[in-house]
């Protein structure tokens, strides 16, 4: 798993609130390493391809995009205001190193009034966004010349290769996949299919679905896969809603998700002996299923989930088994897909 944890450490390094950041061009880059095109769409998109017979699609789909912050305003002294993209848990936002990535990168501090100039009633609450700012320690006119309304933010935090195969960074949320995605790829890659397979990685399921619902619309697809990450339990986690890390990805059930595609996953697991933990998922899946499943006249999609903990912070921690373990599973459902469809 040397290349996964090499993989993962450059996906979660990268930037991409949104629709941009850097993370497109390493997405890219390893598709043609494993001998496909990789087209970059204006959505932030990444798609690679690759051919079959032309008797039917499969789409894989990991969204690219990570929380973070929008630039709304910059005062008389240099602090920057931000609104949230895709939703950032308040309580840890003060104090956390951010990077604004305007004009060129500033690395800044999410600052807030200090509690000790606080009311007793203050300090019990969680502090507004619009109460907090980014103070990247340069003169208010240095400050304006680099950023501009409307520029993205990310959080700042470095790769730690913790025991076990564990992993903590920001963005596993949804890097994780999208290396389980690439893995997935590299393999299929190598072999003969009679599905058309394509990999998308999608932008802006944080805040709109806007990829996943343009290139499931475009795409000959007749099925997809959504790749994402769920709830890894924790401290204070109810059993039924969290999974346990280091054993198996989580396989989705319910109502967005066709009984046939979920049952070929579970054999897929059976069949590699891969241990497998089911989520059960009575309505929307919060992830890009809803806006694939429900485009045209309906895409058939299944879901597999990858347990992270400390969801949306600078620390989410992953194990690399998960992952590796998710990608032999898609390549195994596609293979059982291509069988069932002879």
């Amino acid at each position: 798993m040397v290349n996964l944890d090499r993989l993962l450490q450059e996906l979660t390094q990268a930037t991409g609130v949104g629709y941009g950041g850097s993370v497109r061009d390493i997405v890219a880059v390893q598709l043609r390493d494993y001998g496909m095109q990789a087209q970059l769409h204006d959505d932030g998109s990444v798609i690679g391809h690759i051919p079959g017979d032309s008797s039917g699609g499969v789409m894989i789909a990991c969204h690219l995009d990570e929380v973070g912050f929008m630039v709304n305003r910059i005062d008389d002294a240099g602090r920057i205001g931000f609104s949230q993209v895709g939703g950032v848990d308040g309580r840890i936002l003060p104090g956390q190193e951010v990077v604004v990535h305007g004009k060129r990168d500033l690395r800044g501090y999410i600052g807030a009034k200090p509690p000790h100039l606080m009311s007793p009633d203050e300090r019990k609450k969680v502090i507004p966004s619009e109460q907090l700012f980014i103070d990247c320690g340069l003169p208010v006119n240095d400050v304006k010349k680099q950023v501009t309304l409307g520029d993205y933010v990310t959080l700042n935090n470095s790769y730690r290769r913790l025991k076990h195969d564990y992993r903590s960074v920001k963005s596993l949320d949804n890097r994780a996949s999208v290396a389980c995605g690439l893995c997935a790829m590299k393999a299929l890659a190598a072999a003969d299919h009679t599905l058309d397979i394509y990999f998308v990685a999608t932008s802006q399921e944080e805040f709109s679905g806007l990829g996943a619902r343009i290139h499931s619309y475009r795409l000959p697809i007749t099925y997809a896969v959504v790749v994402d990450v769920t709830f890894g339990q924790q401290y204070g986690s109810c059993e039924t809603e969290s999974f346990a890390l280091d054993k198996g990805p989580a396989i989705g059930r319910g109502a967005t998700i066709p009984e046939k595609l979920y049952n070929l996953f579970v054999r897929a697991a059976k069949d590699l002996e891969i241990p497998y933990q089911i989520e059960a998922l009575v309505a929307d899946t919060h992830t890009d299923a809803e806006s694939i499943a429900f485009n045209k006249e309906g895409i058939p999609t299944g879901l597999v989930s990858i347990p992270v903990r400390y969801l949306h912070t600078p620390v989410e921690v992953v194990c690399l088994k998960d992952i590796d373990r998710a990608s032999r599973l898609i390549i195994q459902f596609i293979a059982l897909l291509e069988v069932e469809r002879q």
